[in-house]
C-alpha cells in the first residue's frame, strides 16, 4: 500500500497512480506531498527554534544503500522522492569521509523535521545549504540544459515550491512552481571567478565541489554559490515548507547538508577575492591542527594538516580541507609562531596636498556596505571611486576593480 504521505495525488488522478511510469531505481512520477491533510497536525516554526538534524552522511557505512523512492521509511529525517540515495568515499577527500552519491538521472530528496510532541514542521524564513561534486554528466549525447544541481525552499508538495538552479548551460536561476506551473523570477549567466566554473564548451564543469545555498527570508530569495551571491529576487506566494535538493542528469556526491538559521551561513559572508585576507600583526598567530568537521578559523589563522602548514584567507568553513593554492588557504612556513610582516606605513610630507576630488556622475550614489542595493547598470561611489553594477551584487559585495559583480568607471 502506497504511503498517504509520499503518494497523495490530486483527486483527479487518484485512480491512476498504479499506470505511473517507474524507473529501474523505483521512482515514480507520482504528485508528492509533504504536508497532507490526511496527517499532522503540523507545527510552524523557524530552524533557530527548530532545527533539522542535518545530513553529513558520516554515520553511515560506505557503499551502504540508504534509501529509494520506493521505499521512504529507511530515513526518518529525509525522504526520497525521486532515484536513489547511498554513500560514497571520494576520491579526493583525506581520511576516508563518506559522502551522499546518487547517479539517478532524476533524483529528488525533501527534509523531514519533527518538533518534541512528534509533529511534523513547517519553516516560514529558511536557507538550504548543501555541497555537491559533479563526477560525471549522463547522456552526453544529449543532456537537457536545464540540468544540473537545484536547492528547494518552502516545499509543501511538488507542484508547490521555490527552487534554485546552478544549470549544466551556465545559467544561474530562481523559480517558483505553483499549482504544477513554473514562473522564472530571475536568471543571470555564470562566468568564471571563484572558480573555473564552466569547461572549454561554456557547460557547467564537472570534477570539482560546488557549494550552493538557497534562502528565503521573508519574501526575499537569495541564491549563492560559494560564498558569492549570485541572484536575489522578490516573491511572497509561498510563505514555509521544507527544503530539498534536486538533480539531474549528473553522477554527484553530496554533503554538509544544512538547513541554517537565519543569519548564519555554513560559511561567514566571504570576502572579495580582490582583497586579500591580512592578519591583525598584534595578534600572535600559533599553528594548531586543523580537525575537519570541527576546527572553526578566522582569517588569518594558522593551521597544521597532514603535515603541512597553511593559513586561512577568505572564510573557510569546517569542512573545506586545507591544500596548496586554493581559495581558501594559503601555505606558510610550519613555525611555533609566523614571523608577521607589519604594513609599512607610508610618511606623509608636512604640507599634503589636499587632492582634487573628482566630479561624480549625478545619478551615482554612495555605496554604503551592508546597506546599498544596486541594480545592474547602476552607478555607485565607494572611497572616491565610481564603479557600475553587474551581476547582481548583493549589499556585502564592495567594490573593486575588475570583480566579478563591479566595473570601474569613470567618475566625470
Amino acid at each position: 500500500m502506497l504511503n498517504q504521505k509520499n503518494f497523495k495525488f490530486k483527486k483527479l488522478f487518484s485512480y491512476l497512480s498504479t499506470f505511473c511510469f517507474m524507473t529501474v531505481s523505483g521512482s515514480a512520477s507520482a504528485f508528492y506531498d509533504a504536508y497532507p491533510e490526511s496527517e499532522g497536525p503540523y507545527t510552524s516554526s523557524t530552524a533557530e527554534n527548530q532545527p533539522w538534524l542535518g545530513e553529513n552522511f558520516e554515520s553511515y557505512q560506505d557503499a551502504q544503500l540508504l534509501e529509494c523512492s520506493n521505499n521512504k521509511s529507511s530515513i526518518q529525517h529525509f525522504d526520497i522522492t525521486s532515484g536513489c540515495l547511498s554513500t560514497k568515499s571520494a576520491s579526493d577527500v583525506a581520511n576516508g569521509w563518506q559522502q551522499g552519491w546518487t547517479d539517478d538521472k532524476v533524483f529528488r530528496v525533501v527534509a523531514i523535521a519533527k518538533d518534541s510532541e512528534g509533529n511534523e514542521l513547517k519553516y516560514s524564513d529558511q536557507t538550504n545549504q548543501y555541497r555537491a561534486k559533479i563526477k560525471a554528466w549522463k547522456n552526453q549525447s544529449n543532456i537537457p540544459l536545464w540540468s544540473g544541481l537545484h536547492a528547494f525552499t518552502r516545499y509543501q508538495t511538488s507542484d508547490d515550491l521555490y527552487v534554485a538552479s546552478v544549470r549544466y548551460d551556465g545559467n544561474v536561476t530562481i523559480k517558483v512552481k505553483y499549482q504544477g506551473s513554473y514562473t522564472t523570477l530571475g536568471q543571470t549567466t555564470l562566468s568564471n571567478g571563484v572558480k573555473t566554473y564552466l569547461d572549454e564548451s561554456g557547460h557547467l564543469a564537472a570534477g570539482q565541489w560546488y557549494k550552493i545555498k538557497f534562502s528565503a527570508i521573508g519574501s526575499v530569495l537569495t541564491l549563492s554559490l560559494d560564498g558569492i551571491e549570485l541572484l536575489s529576487v522578490n516573491n511572497d506566494l509561498l510563505s514555509e515548507g521544507t527544503i530539498g535538493i534536486r538533480t539531474d542528469y549528473v553522477k554527484t556526491y553530496l554533503d554538509d547538508w544544512l538547513l541554517l538559521p537565519t543569519g548564519v551561513d555554513g560559511v561567514i559572508t566571504p570576502v572579495n577575492p580582490d582583497v586579500p585576507a591580512i592578519p591583525d600583526v598584534e595578534k600572535p598567530l600559533p599553528i594548531t591542527e586543523f580537525i575537519p568537521g570541527e576546527s572553526k578559523i578566522d582569517n588569518g589563522d594558522s593551521i597544521s594538516y597532514n603535515g603541512n602548514c597553511y593559513q586561512a584567507k577568505n572564510n573557510p568553513g569546517i569542512w573545506e580541507i586545507p591544500k596548496a593554492n586554493s581559495w581558501f588557504w594559503s601555505n606558510v612556513a610550519c613555525d611555533d609562531n609566523p614571523p608577521v610582516t607589519a604594513p609599512v606605513i607610508p610618511v606623509e610630507p608636512v604640507l599634503p596636498v589636499k587632492p582634487v576630488e573628482p566630479s561624480q556622475p549625478s545619478d551615482a550614489k554612495e555605496f554604503v556596505v551592508g546597506s546599498t542595493k544596486a541594480n545592474n547598470g547602476e552607478l555607485v561611489i565607494y572611497k572616491g571611486s565610481c564603479y557600475q553594477a553587474k551581476n547582481n551584487p548583493g549589499s556585502w559585495e564592495t567594490p573593486t576593480a575588475s570583480s566579478w559583480f563591479w566595473d570601474q568607471v569613470s567618475c566625470s
